[in-house]
């Protein structure tokens, strides 16, 4: 018995040992074989890159590439897992003998799964850990705009777009996290289809050729880019063709653009400036003499102010209403084969609210790019275009907009016979002025840009996960610039009768800036695991050189070229910089729960010291997405909830070129009693000037509720700039005054708020953002613990930045009030000068004097808004469709510098309206900001009196849309309407809120500039 069971024991062991082989065998028989396909989205029938490919129940898998393919082993019977953040996950069963698939994938959360274009690459938006804003370009609608820049405005919290001038074709302001340095400039770094062109788009990238656009706002984002990073980088992504998909699309607009009355400073017709004069004439007698004067006292000219006939309105007589607005866009795209290809055209003519003035542009881009196999895939971006402006100097009181204001208006523009009145004023202590109409007309002012832009790359995949990719980008960029003022008009200051000397001015730059990057790429899933990785250098130079010449005493105003001129000056020359950089990104995702990011690059400028070229910016991110742990209840009111933080380290290197070296200038001397050419140092060198560098953290929160419905973002950040660029005052017995140095730090603390929501009412869809920034600055160090910058003037507010204020706080004299009798003068600290109707100054100091100069000036305004506001509401009904967009800014001040001329009681100028209710006598003080006539003293120097609340709202754009139904002839056409800063809500006198007239940190002052118009356009797309 015992034998005959182990005999049945072996027997059964080896039956299943011979059962085991079998399945073993079995599944060698069924080998694994390669399966490859494509993963696109159902709504757009476009590829999805980054999609999750798992064999289930494996740790094989694979994720898709740019174009949305894959390869995978498996066998038939196996299950492919397919999963990509903001798509429902699919599981797609393997057929013996299919070995290619194409798996369709519906979104299920918005935009999670969304692609965004991030520093050299692009990462999944549900794994994004540091603070990057996507620009959503539908809510946009149709602006009417010359310059990308506008796309920017009210569209991503932190970033402040401000259009401080209406000049055609002109570029915004944009700032990104507030101003972070005093002496290195606060733009932030474009970047054009991975090249990065500068703080500077220029005029000529046309915005319908823009794809998407990705603000980097945080340290961990921007690092990537070292020196340029500190102040955000704006990622701008030209289109391409659509795969599988051949279109013709044609845009045309066309509208006017004027200047409405509410944005029209209202200044005295002739007859009120007679008046005026008049009344000034009597008051200075009756005060200085004791007397009543006789009419005879009065000059002829104003004597019987109502007997005046003439009444010009100087701003009403530059300006071109209904100034016409046209643009025309041609874009042929072919997505069809391996190799894709867009091409398009595009022109644009804008006359200017400013007679005379106007702008146009001609466009032509070639995107074309694709697979020329499986493992190479390449791409060429090449773009021209030429632009011509006729321009106007416009910004300042004695530019064109400020002398049609304060010009004499009792003088007509035209004589008699039709020719220009070439001379206006200068009579009775008016003073003389050119025609400024005649000034527009006769001037020849012309600027005509060439810019050629192109970038190319070919990748090649290997090792199945490894990609390397090499680029080229080069732009040149070449500029003519020609004034010429003729002798028959005036002189540009006061008092100047024409004939005058003719002048001529011509300026040529050339700018050539080529960069060069090479990138090696790892992207590979392990079961939960995703880890991506990149290694990179990058090299960049860009030249400069200008050729310009003066030309005076021309035999006639016909010939205006500078052989023609008598006597010639001219200068030429050139600089360039180059920078070279190492860096290194690493991005690592478990379960796409856990999410982490670091990268490192190490820089070296040619602008900064021998001894300190190199500068270090590491960055560190990492977030959580909670909503993904199992703790978390499944609800509708949290789809997605990420939180992230983030520190990294950027620099500043615009600080021009050759700062660090001991420059020579020109410095002539005689010897033998005849002119020798000579040269001088001008400047030390400073071998250790270095990197502005910024530190910069930042705790945010991603938000998605009710199935993405509704998208919060909350973002915190603390931005601590340390060794800022400025110039240091040295001992006068070195031969030299100042010198570049890193000194100085700058804090930018704030929080930003984004709210989006999408809703759908029946048949009505509704989409909504609100974004809100608030910024707070302040200066923690300048030249040590306890020094100040001023700069600006006595007559034109200062600009201040101290320790433990924010930077650029306006200073001036604080006025109380305005002295109504001697008795009050007699009683109040000494004000040299003052007599009754003058200015009443705040003595600052205590020490019972109130000086002429610094010492009793003190903080009166605050440029900084204390939060700015966007808001966009869109929506579609049936082929309808509409789109509203509104900014605003609360709590700042500006200073109406224009002021201190346009409400000058000397009687030179022209004045406001509102001067009628100046200061006359102790029984008629009039409303308590017009001074007297009696003295100059005490009234235009820099005080409050001027400072004024600029809080606004700005109606954008209004955009109202209809899509014609489909039909044979026009298969996919719509019409629509456009109304560019149609409605201004706001208490400030002045035509623009946002004004910034002398640019930089000297921020908050208003001089006046070029005219805000609004516009009205009429629209069609067709697309075939």
């Amino acid at each position: 018995m015992k034998k005959s069971y182990y005999s049945v024991q072996f027997k059964l062991r080896m039956l299943i040992t011979m059962l085991l082989i079998m399945v073993v065998m079995l599944g060698y028989s069924r080998q694994a074989s390669q399966i490859s396909g494509k993963v696109v989205s159902v709504e757009d029938n476009e590829p999805l890159p980054g999609v999750s490919i798992l064999v289930k129940g494996t740790s094989r898998g694979t994720v898709t590439n740019i174009d949305g393919e894959f390869t995978v082993q498996a066998v038939s019977g196996d299950i492919l897992t397919v999963s990509f953040i903001g798509f429902t996950t699919q599981e797609v069963p393997v057929n013996g003998g299919q070995t290619s698939y194409e798996i369709l994938m519906e979104s299920s959360m918005g935009d999670l799964g969304e692609v965004v274009v991030v520093g050299y690459g692009s990462q999944r938006k549900a794994d994004i850990t540091s603070a990057v804003s996507v620009i959503n370009m539908d809510n946009i609608g149709e602006v009417p705009t010359t310059n990308v820049t506008r796309l920017l405005q009210g569209q991503a919290a932190g970033v402040q777009v401000r259009q401080t001038s209406g000049r055609p074709g002109e570029e915004m302001e944009v700032t990104i996290r507030g101003i972070g340095s005093l002496g290195a400039g606060s733009k932030p770094l474009y970047v054009v289809d991975g090249f990065p062109v500068g703080t500077s788009l220029g005029q000529n990238l046309n915005p319908a050729d823009i794809e998407s656009m990705t603000v980097l706002k945080d340290a961990a984002s921007t690092a990537i880019y070292g020196a340029r990073g500190s102040n955000g980088v704006i990622l701008i992504t030209t289109k391409s063709a659509k795969e599988g998909v051949v279109n013709l699309d044609f845009v045309v607009n066309q509208g006017i653009q004027n200047v409405p009355d509410s944005r029209r400073t209202k200044m005295m017709n002739g007859t009120e400036f007679a008046q005026f004069k008049h009344d000034s004439f009597v008051d200075r007698i009756r005060y200085f003499e004791k007397r009543e004067p006789a009419i005879e006292e009065v000059p002829l000219e104003f004597r019987y102010p109502e007997q005046n006939t003439v009444s010009t309105d100087w701003f009403d007589e530059i300006l071109n209403q209904n100034a016409k607005f046209q643009s025309y866009n041609a874009t042929l795209s072919s997505g069809k084969g391996g190799i894709r290809s867009l091409v398009s055209v595009g022109y644009i003519n804008q006359e200017g609210a400013v007679i005379e003035t106007g702008f146009e542009r001609f466009n032509v881009r070639a995107n074309i790019g694709g697979k020329v196999n499986d493992f190479i895939t390449m791409g060429w971006n090449i773009a021209a275009s030429h632009s011509n402006e006729d321009y106007a100097s416009t910004d300042g009181r004695s530019a064109i907009i400020g002398k049609a204001l304060w010009a004499d208006p009792r003088y007509p523009v035209y004589n008699e016979d039709g020719s220009f009145n070439d001379y206006i004023g200068g009579t009775n202590g008016v003073f003389g002025a050119a025609n400024v109409v005649q000034e527009l007309h006769e001037m020849e002012r012309k600027l005509s840009e060439n810019n050629v832009m192109t970038n190319g790359f070919l990748e090649f995949a290997f090792l199945k996960n490894f990609k390397f990719r090499t680029s080229v980008n080069a732009i040149l960029e070449n500029s003519d610039q020609k004034e010429f003022r003729p002798s028959t008009l005036a002189g540009t200051g006061f008092n100047q009768a024409p004939p005058r000397e003719a002048t001529l001015y011509q300026r040529r730059f050339e700018t050539l800036n080529i960069a060069a990057d090479q990138l090696l790429s790892y992207n590979k899933i392990f079961g939960n695991h995703r880890v991506e990785g990149l290694l990179g250098f990058s090299a960049q130079e860009e030249t400069y050189k200008f050729l310009q010449g003066n030309g005076n005493e021309f035999p006639n105003d016909q010939v205006r070229f500078l052989s023609a001129a008598i006597r010639q000056t001219s200068t030429s020359g050139e600089a360039d910089w180059s920078l070279m950089a190492y860096f290194a990104r690493a991005n690592y995702s478990f379960n796409d729960k856990y999410l982490f990011s670091a990268s490192f690059r190490r820089e070296g400028s040619s602008r900064f010291g021998a001894d300190n070229k190199w500068g270090n910016f590491p960055a560190f991110s990492a977030g959580w997405r909670i909503s993904e742990e199992s703790f978390m209840p499944e609800t509708r009111w949290i789809t997605d909830m990420k939180l992230r933080a983030s520190f990294g380290v950027t620099g500043n290197n615009a600080i021009g070129n050759y700062s660090s070296l001991s420059n020579m200038g020109i410095s002539n001397y005689v010897l033998g009693g005849a002119i020798a050419n000579g040269q001088i140092l001008s400047n030390f060198a400073n071998a250790n000037l270095g990197w502005e560098q910024s530190q910069q953290t930042d705790i945010g929160l991603d938000w998605a509720m009710f199935d993405n419905r509704l998208v919060l973002t909350a973002e915190y950040y603390n931005r601590l700039t340390n060794n800022m660029l400025l110039s240091v005052e040295m001992p006068v017995i070195s031969g030299f005054t100042q010198s570049l140095d890193n000194v100085g730090k700058v804090r930018n603390r704030g929080l930003e708020l984004a709210l989006d929501y999408r809703t759908k009412f029946n048949q009505v869809n509704i989409r909504s953002n609100v974004n809100l920034t608030i910024n707070r600055n302040k200066v923690l160090e300048i030249r040590g613990e306890n020094d100040e910058i001023w700069s600006g003037g006595f007559y034109s507010t200062y600009n201040v930045s101290q320790v433990g204020k924010p930077l650029a706080m306006l200073h001036g004299f604080k006025m109380v009030g305005i002295f109504n009798t001697d008795a009050e003068i007699e009683a109040w600290p000494n004000q040299d000068g003052a007599v009754p109707g003058t200015y009443k100054y705040f003595d600052a100091n205590g020490d019972g004097v109130i000086s002429y100069d610094q010492q009793d000036m003190i903080e009166i305004g605050n440029p900084h808004p204390d939060y700015i506001l966007g808001y966009t509401l869109g929506g579609d009904f049936k082929n309808f469709d509409f789109n509203l967009m509104f900014t605003g800014a609360f709590n700042y001040d500006v200073f109406r510098n224009i002021e201190a001329t346009t409400m000058n009681m000397d009687g030179v100028f022209n004045i406001l309206q509102s001067g009628v209710n100046r200061w006359r006598s102790a029984e008629n003080p009039g409303d308590g900001r017009g001074a007297t006539t009696n003295t100059w003293k005490w009234q235009r120097e820099s005080n409050s009196r001027y400072v004024y609340d600029a809080t606004h709202v700005w109606l954008r754009n209004i955009t109202l849309g209809y899509t014609i139904p489909k039909n044979p002839i026009l298969p996919n056409a719509r019409v629509f309407f456009s109304a560019e800063n149609p409605f201004l809500f706001t208490s400030f006198p002045g035509t623009n809120p946002e004004i910034n007239t002398r640019g930089g940190i000297n921020i908050g002052v208003d001089d006046e500039a070029y005219p805000m118009p609004r516009t009205f356009t009429l629209g069609a797309s067709i697309r075939f």
